[in-house]
């Protein structure tokens, strides 16, 4: 007889549904580690390029902005945290764009997973990347005489805002790529919607010397906010540092609200 027992057909989709969201990320994003560790320059390029840009603008601006490199090292150096984590997450965007091109989320769709678990294995799979970015900002500042001047966890708290932010900004790169007909458009979108948030801030000049209109700008931009914040934990208490933190919690909840909606509402039509 060639009868199949139904109830044994149906056991793994019982079991993988009944694992979850969490569970069906937390695997997801295990193969995302897999092709990092595989291509262990992607880290490493990640974190010489925002150190080259630190010892660019820091030789090119030092004198002119903070008198000296060393006192405009204690300024720059947040400002550098917070592009770096704007500009990380254009990866994402490129990659499940890549993926998708590859025909990797055919296979997903046959299989009983939650619909909105590759997009969160995607970003979580790349925060690692992130994270070991930041570390080594941190590091080579250290190294070069940025010093801090509170206590251990406050540079923590400074790193999970970073990287917070970073999470944030990733669902807006995955949305982008989750629109785009090619990787190639994925990084043109995503530079003219970042070049204005990170350059338009008060990353590598004080928000007092822009342009009126620029200071406006300045005054929301999320990549402002966060570089109060980090300025505050990292080099002490400033007038605000603790308004500036909650406002960019309040932004990330915020670009959360907007665009995890609309990455699985792209990603339903995608797919």
């Amino acid at each position: 007889m060639s009868v199949t027992d139904p109830s044994v057909q149906s056991a793994p989709l019982t079991n993988a549904t009944r694992g979850g969201l969490l569970s069906h990320t937390m695997i997801l994003a295990g193969r995302n580690l897999t092709k990092l560790r595989s291509a262990p320059q992607l880290v490493v390029f990640s974190a010489l390029q925002p150190i080259i840009m630190m010892v660019l603008f820091m030789v090119l601006f030092g004198g002119a902005v903070s008198g000296s490199q060393s006192d405009y090292l204690q300024f720059l150096l947040p400002g550098m945290l917070a592009q770096n984590a704007a500009f990380m997450v254009v990866n994402v965007g490129q990659g499940i764009n890549s993926d998708i091109e590859k025909g990797i989320f055919d296979r997903f769709r046959s299989l009983p997973i939650t619909r909105s678990a590759p997009l969160a294995a995607h970003i979580l799979g790349d925060l690692p990347r992130q994270a070991a970015s930041t570390i080594v900002i941190l590091v080579f500042g250290f190294c070069v005489g940025f010093r801090t001047h509170t206590d251990p966890l406050s540079v923590l708290a400074a790193v999970l805002l970073v990287l917070l932010v970073s999470f944030a900004f990733s669902w807006i790169s995955l949305t982008i790529g989750l629109v785009s007909k090619k990787p190639e458009s994925v990084n043109m979108l995503s530079m003219m919607l970042l070049f204005p948030m990170a350059f338009g801030s008060n990353t590598l000049v004080g928000t007092g010397t822009l342009p009126g209109w620029l200071q406006a700008w300045s005054k929301i931009n999320p990549v402002s906010l966060l570089t109060d914040s980090i300025r505050g934990l990292l080099t002490g208490p400033t007038s605000g540092a603790g308004s500036h933190v909650l406002a960019t919690v309040l932004a990330c909840a915020v670009v959360l609200a907007l665009f995890v909606p609309l990455s699985i509402r792209a990603y339903g039509r995608r797919i």
